[in-house]
């Protein structure tokens, strides 16, 4: 996370630089990422303390401004706002998550009843999951190193050099196959 303070009309201090920071990094649960930035503006207008505090991960951007005639109850203020804001855009980012779940689940759904295996009760085998996956183009070697980090013993891929789908599969003597389809 990036803080940057900006003072107008104000010196900034030892005190008011760790009280800030300290302030800042207190809500750091509510966000916590890398790509953080927060800056806060400090001015002094007359007897008025603003503080302003803008906040940006990338995707959102908030903004809380408060004044008072105390410097740190105005820090206090702004960050108590950008707090609420940040919990409710927490809350909100849950009910889409949940919804696009609930969505995904009824398309699930929808699939396996159009495609029912319950047909296949002659047979032994049965399909038990559908596993669906983005197919892009990468080198052989990069493709054999993802498949080892995700510990997988099968692995398709779209092939960087033919540009056709590849398997990719650990056979029980523990070397690697590649297969390829051949030229119709």
């Amino acid at each position: 996370m990036q803080i940057n303070i900006t003072t107008r009309h104000l010196k900034l201090t030892d005190a008011i630089y760790s009280y800030i920071r300290k302030k800042i990094l207190k809500y750091n649960t509510l966000y916590g990422s890398d790509t953080v930035w927060v800056h806060a503006i400090l001015s002094v207008e007359k007897n008025r303390q603003i503080t302003e505090i803008i906040f940006n991960d990338g995707k959102l951007s908030l903004r809380a401004k408060e004044e008072s005639t105390d410097l740190y109850t105005s820090i206090d203020l702004s960050i108590n706002k950008l707090k609420k804001q940040l919990k409710k855009q927490k809350e909100i980012s849950k009910f889409h998550r949940k919804t696009n779940l609930k969505t995904l689940k009824t398309k699930k759904n929808a699939i396996e009843e159009a495609f029912s295996y319950d047909a296949m009760d002659d047979s032994k085998i049965k399909i038990s999951e559908i596993k669906r996956f983005d197919l892009r183009p990468v080198t052989v070697e990069d493709a054999i190193n993802e498949m080892d980090n995700l510990g997988y013993r099968v692995y398709m891929f779209k092939n960087e050099s033919s540009d056709k789908v590849s398997v990719l599969y650990r056979n029980d003597s523990g070397s690697i196959v590649l297969l390829e389809p051949n030229e119709a």
